[in-house]
């Protein structure tokens, strides 16, 4: 799926921007020097030169409630018929979020992911919807009181603007919490994968002889599901990461330098091609592949956050390539 910054609507986007900005200044510069739209009588002034303005505001307020509703909804059901029964390219690999979309529609659990794709748009919506209602107060009475409808007080509406401000500082704080949460619900079970030990929280023996309380995690966390039929298991040890995916392929080994991934002992030509498509990359450093006839196990040392994604990404790409070949 393309991020919020790419495609072609939000490069048509970036042009309505500029482009109005330029018409604007140009705008008012004819109409108050050309056309002394200044001193135009009564509300002429302002629908000369407040009006466009706010038209142009108004269009961008649109296409971001266009991107929030519609856009993603498109891109995900694109994606869905294109990726279905095929396996997540390299290019899904640029990002976390994009290879966890991938992989949730190969082999994973597409209504999981529809919920919470939906799940994660819910506080972006009440968070930008509080943003619309934040303009309406700025420009409402500005509008009101220059058509002579509304006679504006000044301090109420600077008052009512500092209101808004601390209500959406505090909204987004707690917006931020609730999106955090719902994700780290949901993140699994689009991919068909849920959590089924995690670890004990044991008291930190340094801490007794620094005489500070502290609980460290004693054990590995484990995530295990189903993908095509295969079981997959993954334990997370502190920075150490397994991931293991039930299979029957031929024995072999592959070895990482310096993020670069290069076939061992019994790599299979499949195996050797396949490893020589993925370029370079850090997320390939520290790793070792094991494969033989009760799976293919990925072992990690890494300091980043679910980079087991990656892991289980690299075996189904590799078991993919070598049932290819046969």
């Amino acid at each position: 799926m393309k991020q919020i910054n790419e495609g072609l609507d939000y490069t048509l986007y970036k042009i309505y921007i500029v482009c109005g900005i330029i018409f604007y200044v140009v705008w008012v510069f004819v109409q108050t020097l050309v056309f002394d739209a200044l001193n135009l009588p009564g509300s002429l002034s302002f629908l000369v030169l407040g009006v466009p303005l706010m038209l142009w505001f108004a269009g961008v307020l649109l296409y971001w409630w266009w991107v929030f509703l519609f856009k993603e909804n498109r891109e995900l059901e694109e994606q869905i018929g294109v990726q279905k029964k095929r396996i997540p390219s390299i290019k899904s690999l640029k990002s976390w979020s994009t290879l966890h979309q991938a992989m949730a529609i190969y082999g994973g659990n597409i209504e999981e992911q529809r919920r919470n794709e939906m799940k994660a748009r819910q506080p972006i919506l009440v968070w930008y919807g509080f943003i619309n209602l934040m303009v309406v107060w700025i420009f409402g009475p500005i509008t009101l009181g220059s058509l002579g409808i509304y006679e504006m007080n000044l301090w109420v509406w600077l008052g009512g603007m500092f209101v808004w401000i601390i209500m959406m500082l505090a909204l987004t704080y707690l917006l931020l919490g609730w999106g955090g949460r719902a994700a780290e619900k949901a993140y699994l079970a689009p991919l068909g994968l849920a959590i089924t030990q995690m670890p004990e929280l044991k008291p930190d023996e340094m801490g007794f002889i620094l005489d500070v309380q502290k609980l460290m995690p004693d054990g590995p966390a484990i995530i295990e599901g189903k993908r095509h039929g295969r079981i997959v298991h993954i334990e997370t040890i502190g920075i150490y990461n397994l991931t293991v995916l039930q299979a029957n392929p031929p024995e072999f080994r592959v070895r990482s330098e310096e993020g670069k991934l290069f076939p061992d002992r019994g790599a299979s030509e499949a195996v050797t091609k396949a490893l020589k498509s993925l370029p370079k990359a850090k997320r390939w450093r520290s790793i070792k592949v094991n494969a033989g006839p009760e799976g293919i196990g990925v072992k990690r040392e890494s300091k980043g956050t679910n980079m087991w994604l990656y892991d289980l990404w690299l075996a189904e790409y590799l078991l993919y390539r070598i049932s290819a070949q046969n």
